[in-house]
């Protein structure tokens, strides 16, 4: 049953705005529980840290922490989801409350009346255009009721999913009412749509529609560019909790249990070599197998439920963590962005070199990225800066042996430049935000190949430590030169990557001896601005990766670019 004329029109929203404040604030309050539970792990001197407490017993300790923390992150994103769903419907059902109001007290103007029950009348001697006009004035009053209540749906449908009060019958009804839109999503995705073209189609969707395909289907848009950022969170940390469940609970004693057969059958080689027991022997063998793919699982579970814990609560700059991608195979991929870029005023994508992996989306890279963001809060007047990691690829393992194949940032270069569509296809003002792609070390490279190869939507562009970015000059990156920022510290290993020329010219090089082919040849070099950053008194090893070290000016130099004020970088 739709909203009424009266319904609508002697409603108190204001009681409305009351309970959305209380769920606002129960998302507050589990959020700072959850942060308050995760100290007694991870905090200085925690009791339940490692420094004051090892073995199984501390271990099965930290993983329940861990999980308790999880869903209390996880109860606390739903609160806020549908503290926003209410607000949004509280300020829907007011705006038409006001247009319903208003186009009652002027419908004499219009010569009309329009009665209690919303029924439109005219005087008995009504004319010509006053009759057209009650045509006219009922279809816009039934205009706004309409929306009025597609919001009642849609928060229906939020609170139903959110607040878990569906029963499985709504839940399926809800999966099932979308089901059209599932499958042309299919057909969208087939056929190669941009992510314009897909944000076009959410944005066509009812809110009830967005949320059956969310339920129904996340795979199909936990990764797809152009589908809002909070939309892909939520998706994907669905994603997650399921691929997590997936692991069986006794993996961890069926490997123990492996382990001390395999150690039986060792301690008894010589014996079974003696006898040519080649039963016992092929038992081993099989068993070996079997345990290097129990290993092979506890390591992919061991990664994500690390990724899971990483992400839960805010980040150290106060901002919320979003999950726009992972995938656990091989060595993993994970998308982790601290702010939404939808919303924020400024965003910086940051793409990580050889040696990237899932594990290092929880850990070091995670941590740069906490770093550029709690940095980019400082300048004045800046606004909030999103910072996003970008580890969309397969990066190269090995330094030596991988990272002078271009192959990586050739396989990385249409996804990165979809990427940075869909972010501008999401934002809420792309014209008035200011957005940057940052990479380090073989990161450059992969910016520099989809620069060059697809064009990036970027504002601004960054490079690290590079060993060069496939390209000779900043201009041929499409973007102005005067908006390519570069640095790489005295005494890094990068270096002598750089010099060979495996990869184009040194983005440092202001015209050294380089021209894109030959060494020894004068050239005007690589174009674009270069900034100061420290060596920090490390190894050639160490200085590579001691650019997010605190301290280091180069920390300083990139919220300023991010925020709009690279003229001022030293």
């Amino acid at each position: 049953m739709g909203i009424t004329h009266g319904g609508l029109l002697g409603a108190d929203f204001g009681r409305l705005e009351i309970v959305a404040e209380t769920w606002k604030s129960m998302a507050d309050t589990l959020e700072s529980e959850a942060g308050a539970v995760e100290q007694c792990k991870r905090g200085d001197g925690a009791s339940l840290g490692a420094d004051n407490w090892d073995g199984d017993a501390a271990e099965a300790g930290r993983a329940r922490v861990r999980d308790l923390t999880v869903a209390l992150d996880d109860r606390a994103a739903e609160a806020r989801r549908v503290w926003a769903a209410i607000t949004e419907a509280a300020e829907e059902f007011g705006l038409c409350q006001r247009e319903l109001q208003a186009l009652v007290e002027e419908a004499p103007s219009r010569g009309v009346q329009v009665a209690e029950d919303g029924s439109v009348t005219t005087p008995h001697t009504a004319s010509t255009r006053q009759q057209q006009q009650v045509v006219i004035v009922r279809g816009e009053i039934d205009a706004v009721l309409e929306r009025a209540t597609a919001a009642d749906e849609a928060l229906k449908a939020a609170i139903g999913i959110w607040a878990g009060t569906f029963s499985e019958s709504e839940r399926l009804d809800l999966i099932h009412g979308a089901g059209d839109e599932a499958q042309e999503l299919h057909e969208l995705i087939d056929s190669g749509a941009s992510p314009d073209a897909v944000n076009d189609w959410w944005s066509g969707l009812s809110e009830a529609e967005r949320l059956g395909v969310l339920e129904g289907s996340p795979g199909l848009i936990a990764g797809l560019d152009g589908i809002p950022t909070d939309t892909r969170d939520a998706a994907n940390r669905d994603l997650l909790d399921s691929e997590l469940d997936r692991f069986a609970p006794t993996l961890d004693g069926d490997i123990a249990s492996l382990e001390d057969r395999i150690a039986e059958l060792e301690a008894d080689w010589d014996e079974i070599v003696a006898s040519d027991d080649r039963e016992r022997a092929m038992e081993l063998e099989d068993l070996q197998a079997e345990l290097e793919g129990l290993e092979t699982q506890r390591d992919q579970r061991d990664s994500l439920a690390n990724l899971q814990e990483a992400i839960a609560g805010r980040a150290p700059s106060g901002q919320e963590y979003l999950l726009l991608g992972y995938d656990s195979a091989e060595d993993g991929k994970a998308i982790v962005a601290v702010g939404n870029p939808d919303t924020a005023d400024n965003t910086a994508v940051y793409v990580p070199g050889t040696g990237a992996d899932l594990d290092g989306a929880s850990g070091t890279l995670l941590d740069r990225v906490d770093a550029m963001a709690t940095d980019a809060s400082q300048p004045a007047g800046s606004g909030e800066t999103a910072v996003v990691l970008w580890l969309g690829y397969d990066a190269p393992n090995n330094p030596i042996t991988d990272s002078p194949s271009i192959s990586y940032a050739e396989d990385a270069s249409a996804p990165l430049a979809s990427f940075m569509s869909g972010l501008e296809a999401t934002n809420h003002d792309p014209d008035g935000t200011t957005t940057t792609v940052v990479g380090h070390s073989y990161g450059t490279t992969v910016i520099g190949q989809s620069a060059g190869e697809h064009g990036l939507a970027t504002d601004q562009i960054v490079a690290v430590a590079s060993p060069g970015m496939n390209v000779d000059h900043a201009g041929e990156l499409g973007i102005d030169p005067d908006d390519f920022y570069t640095t790489t510290a005295p005494g890094d290993v990068i270096n002598v990557a750089a010099e060979t020329g495996t990869h184009g010219a040194d983005p440092n090089d202001s015209g050294v001896n380089w021209d894109g082919e030959h060494v020894g040849v004068d050239w005007e070099g690589f174009g674009g601005n270069t900034f100061t950053s420290e060596d920090m008194d490390g190894n050639a090893i160490d200085i590579h990766s001691n650019y997010w070290d605190q301290g280091n000016i180069a920390r300083e130099n990139l919220a300023l670019i991010f925020t709009g004020n690279g003229g001022q970088v030293e």
